[in-house]
């Protein structure tokens, strides 16, 4: 059994290495020239052409620690995650100092995943009763496994549009599997998961607010892609012939909770891949329908947004622990309805906002038809009166 202390000081060592490189890479950037600049996408929310190589110290501060503090028999396969780890980091970076082909891109993601599914066999073996399945078979396990890896990758990617909010939520669901692996005795993963946690932390500090740096796509699909793996890893381990024998450990209804914890990178992904889907656009359009765009629009600012999901994250955590014992099934069914309730929160905005906006031309449509009668009224009164003077002053 590892030693508290241990996980404590590899979360604050790599906190202390972020926050010492983070303004040496800033200092790099203006020299270099390597900046997020606005005027290139018309979507971007940002205003001043900002650095975006902040995923080089959230990776470098992570993988020291992680190396420094997890021996080889704590993570037995820690070679596949860090080499996967270290490609999809330079498939990042390369798509930081110049664009890459979204199809180059994709095939690079599907390569990561297929090392640690295939080589370290992080997969997917059981659904637990969802949809009628239980067990997985390995004809579908592997390749349902990467794309699942793909997609969590990508959905870090895509919730990274606001200052904080990447970070803010990559620090609550490292935090949380950290723990969670702890109580398990998987100290491996708690170390992984807690070197992620404060390599994160660090990052905000010139982040958050109004932003020094960006994390940029290399630390996005390094963070997703840790994340996809500590997903994994704690359905897996959570099966019941696994289960280490102490009551403490048990976490009931493990996919759910997983979703649970990863709620708003994945609902927010699915979310606007519906959106495009119905409006007849492609689902890799980039668009300004994301969770956050959409609190933007009510009038919040980029601090309050990664408030109010940080915190719709935090609420959906505590939710699926507090009634893991349910069952799976109605778990998601609870997670699904809260999650569809505040987006029909953000609908009825739109709602309103839309009869705000459109009030005011209904008024000036009845305007123009309005007055046209009425003056033609008056004109045909004072015309009778006139006539009826006139008759009263012949008589």
């Amino acid at each position: 059994m590892i030693d508290i202390y241990l996980v404590l000081f590899s979360f604050l060592f790599s906190c202390v290495i972020t926050l010492y490189a983070i303004p040496s890479l800033i200092k790099l950037a203006y020299q270099k020239r390597l900046f997020d600049d606005p005027a290139l996408e018309e979507r971007k929310i940002h205003k001043y052409r900002t650095p975006n190589l902040g995923g080089i110290a959230v990776l470098t501060s992570f993988a020291f620690t992680a190396c420094l503090c997890i021996s080889g028999n704590l993570l037995p396969y820690a070679n596949y995650v860090f080499a996967s780890g270290l490609l999809i980091f330079l498939v990042g970076l390369k798509d930081d100092l110049a664009a890459l082909n979204p199809y180059k891109k994709f095939l690079a993601q599907t390569v990561t995943a297929l090392i640690v599914v295939y080589f370290a066999d992080i997969r997917l073996t059981s659904l637990y009763g969802i949809f009628g399945i239980q067990e997985i078979h390995p004809v579908i396990s592997y390749p349902f496994s990467s794309l699942l890896i793909v997609f969590v990758i990508n959905a870090f990617n895509l919730i990274d549009g606001i200052n904080g909010l990447l970070g803010t939520i990559s620090l609550i669901v490292s935090l949380t599997f950290g723990y969670l692996f702890f109580r398990m005795q998987e100290y491996g993963l708690a170390l992984l998961a807690v070197s992620m946690a404060g390599a994160v932390l660090g990052f905000l500090r010139y982040n958050a607010g109004k932003a020094r740096i960006f994390m940029g796509d290399a630390g996005a699909y390094t963070i997703g892609f840790i994340v996809s793996v500590l997903a994994i890893q704690f359905i897996e381990l959570n099966k019941p012939q696994q289960l280490v024998p102490v009551t403490d450990s048990v976490i009931q209804s493990v996919p759910a909770v997983t979703i649970a914890i990863l709620i708003v990178p994945i609902f927010d992904t699915l979310r606007v891949i519906v959106i495009r889907l119905v409006q007849g656009k492609s689902p890799f359009m980039a668009d300004r329908n994301h969770l956050h765009h959409r609190l933007l629009d009510t009038g919040m600012s980029h601090t309050q947004a990664t408030i109010v999901l940080s915190s719709f994250n935090v609420l959906m955590i505590g939710t699926a622990l507090t009634f893991q014992q349910i069952g799976t099934i109605e778990l998601l069914l609870l997670i699904a309805i809260t999650a569809l309730l505040m987006n029909t929160m953000l609908w009825l905005y739109d709602v309103r906002q839309a009869i705000g906006q459109a009030q005011p031309l209904l008024v000036n449509e009845d305007s123009e038809k309005i007055y046209p009668l009425r003056d033609h009224a008056r004109e045909v009164a004072e015309e009778a009166l006139q006539q009826y003077e006139e008759k009263q002053h012949q008589n």
